[in-house]
């Protein structure tokens, strides 16, 4: 225990904030340089994905000095976006495309595998699998239409891996899995490519769950209304059988993996008035289900699995990170909570370990500290400092996010975090940047406590930073994002404003002069929280927002995708009425804040008539907004010299209405 603590403290920074300092512009905008890594089963090479020079590569390392022995590097700006260790010599890895019409690569579903010397290089799955640029020369592989995902590594097999295949659709000229046609499961060769198919799934668009001996026991899918259905069965040879009738009492439950012996399942489901996401097990030898973490105030995030693969540590969010122990006790769940006495104040995750679990991958990170990489020894209890993501960024020029409860006046409470700029006291209030997250309803759409590149550049600009978790984010139990359904411009809106005078109120900022700001949902809340309380904001700004509900219908992809109608349908209605009432570009005339508006121009999932019309409706009304346009970015601005003249556009127009 000592040598642990004695350890960690070399190398855990004190996050003391220096004088207040402009750092480059840069440091925020740049992507992160280690996004990830992974240790080889046995612990002697660990694969990084890197961004250098606007790519993310792999390298491979040797652990023992940190040496690199091989890797690859994508071409025309694509990324490697996975990596899986398939044996200590070889690793698969997929690739995203950069299109010519989206400034964000792409995910094309093709699986490459390579030695870790850079030796026996296949394409081994995809669309341009026979293609003979590819370096194959082998007649068995067959390009594909169509994106894989890896169930099972298969124990015994050292040539084959079980995938699931989606098969793509055509619409118009584009291809891509609308959730229609059944996928095939196949047995893949991880050298030649060569494929063998296992079975159809049933039911469109399915996720199957395989035992390490390639049996599919559990398959899952959602139905066009967003209802989701499960089904079990004992083996290949089986039927298959709803869930709630295979096993009692499971109504509700979701399947999310099974443990290495095979005996058990852990599933997703929630409990409690509050309706909180929480994670059960279920025994397919006597059909016995039970929680796996006692209570806990807010949903599971994230959670760390035991030898067994099955989940021993729960971390959820309150307020800053905090964490859950399986009921039933395991060394991972042990080292985990030594590991977060050593690194206090942080949020801890074991992301890779070997076979035999005696070397552990451990990722650090706070709201002040973008990411470090730790190396762990779990029998001499000796951590080992590995790296540290942006690494160009010393936490000590950061400063800490304030967690905030807000009570509402209809008797809820809002969480949220404020970030105060360093240098300020009482008599010198900040102005305040309110920045509303995107979603607002989907899986992780909240604001975390976790480090931010646009909190800490609006703070390290003299900016307060107030993030708002709204009802209708995710996060809080399902009771609480039901609130925020038909309330886009409503209930939610009052919350965001309701935190805005709160943290006026308190004393923390400068009452005259703030800003609201957000992207996609947070882009339309920005101008209705201006829509709402035309007195409260000196300025606004809309990145990628929708502004014109009824588009939502009519102009996005959201009702192309599976289930989309269904999920406008419940999260904003279709009543032309109600949504013109909800929409911003209708309350034009009530907006007395100045304006900013940014958009791509390839933006499928809130086209860019959105801020167009807004534009010409404002700039009629005598408030001609700043328009920034970029020709070939999506939703969302993903290319770096892009960014850097996004945020300096931002930071001119907030210099101009605030300071």
């Amino acid at each position: 225990m000592n040598r642990l603590f004695f350890t960690v403290l070399l190398f855990i920074t004190v996050f003391t904030a220096r004088a207040s300092e402009h750092l480059p512009l840069e440091y925020f905008i740049k992507h992160g340089d280690y996004l990830n890594l992974s240790l080889s089963p046995d612990g002697k090479h660990i694969a990084a994905r890197v961004q250098y020079d606007g790519r993310i590569q792999v390298a491979i390392l040797q652990t023992e000095d940190m040496k690199v022995v091989g890797g690859i590097r994508p071409s025309n700006k694509d990324i490697i976006h996975t990596v899986n260790w398939v044996s200590n010599e070889r690793i698969l890895y997929e690739y995203a495309e950069k299109q010519t019409n989206l400034d964000s690569p792409v995910p094309t579903g093709e699986l490459y595998a390579m030695n870790i010397d850079g030796s026996q290089r296949e394409l081994l799955y995809g669309y341009r699998a026979s293609d003979a640029r590819t370096g194959s020369r082998l007649s068995t592989k067959d390009s594909k239409l169509a994106s894989q995902e890896i169930l099972s590594f298969l124990e015994d097999d050292d040539r084959n891996i079980l995938i699931a295949e989606y098969p793509w659709s055509r619409v118009g000229n584009i291809y891509y899995d609308d959730h229609k046609r059944a996928p095939v499961i196949s047995k893949l060769d991880i050298f030649t490519g060569k494929k063998r198919k296992v079975e159809v799934l049933p039911h469109g668009h399915s996720r199957a769950l395989a035992t390490n001996r390639g049996e599919v026991r559990f398959m899952s899918w959602m139905d066009e209304d967003n209802n989701a259905h499960s089904a079990y069965r004992k083996d290949n040879d089986s039927e298959w059988i709803p869930l709630e009738k295979a096993f009692e009492e499971v109504e509700g439950l979701f399947p999310l993996g099974l443990s290495d012996d095979n005996k058990f399942v852990y599933l997703s489901g929630r409990y409690g008035p509050e309706e909180i996401y929480t994670l059960y097990s279920l025994n397919l030898e006597t059909g016995e289900y039970k929680r796996i973490f006692s209570d806990h105030a807010t949903d599971i995030e994230d959670y760390i699995l035991d030898k067994n693969s099955m989940p021993a540590v729960g971390i959820t969010f309150p307020n800053t990170s905090d964490y859950v122990y399986a009921t039933t006790k395991s060394r991972i769940g042990d080292v985990h909570k030594m590991l977060t006495d050593a690194f206090k104040g942080q949020t801890v995750k074991v992301v890779s370990r070997t076979k035999d679990e005696k070397t552990l991958l451990v990722h650090v990170s706070s709201d002040v500290n973008p990411g470090e990489y730790y190396l762990f020894d779990s029998q001499t209890l000796g951590a080992r400092f590995i790296w540290a993501n942006s690494s160009w960024i010393d936490p000590r020029t950061l400063v800490k996010m304030q967690p905030i409860v807000v009570p509402t006046q209809d008797g809820e409470q809002v969480h949220g975090y404020i970030t105060l700029p360093p240098g300020k006291s009482a008599e010198q209030k900040p102005p305040l940047v309110v920045v509303i997250h995107g979603g607002p309803h989907q899986a992780g759409t909240r604001d975390f406590w976790d480090y931010d590149a646009e909190t800490q550049l609006l703070a390290n600009r003299g900016y307060a930073v107030l993030r708002v978790n709204f009802r209708g984010s995710d996060g809080y139990g399902k009771r609480f994002e039901r609130l925020g359904y038909r309330e886009w411009g409503g209930a939610m809106i009052k919350d965001v404003n309701d935190a805005v005078k709160w943290s006026i109120e308190q004393g923390y900022v400068d009452g005259n002069r703030v800003c609201a700001y957000g992207a996609s949902y947070g882009g339309y809340a920005a101008l209705m929280a201006a829509v709402r309380e035309p007195e409260l904001y000196q300025c606004t700004v809309g990145y990628v927002g929708i502004y014109d509900l009824n588009y939502m219908h009519s102009e996005s992809d959201i009702p192309t995708i599976w289930g989309g109608e269904s999920y406008l349908e419940k999260v904003i209605g279709s009543d032309p009425a109600a949504l013109a009432e909800f929409s911003p570009i209708n309350h034009a005339d009530e907006i007395k804040a100045n304006v900013m508006l940014i958009h791509g121009s390839k933006d499928r999932r809130v086209p860019e008539i959105n801020a167009e019309a807004l534009s010409e409706k404002l700039t009629s009304l005598r408030n001609a907004p700043v328009y920034l346009q970029y020709s070939q970015a999506g939703h969302g601005v993903y290319d770096e010299g892009n960014r850097q003249e996004l945020y300096q556009g931002l930071l001119d127009f907030l210099s101009t209405n605030l300071k």
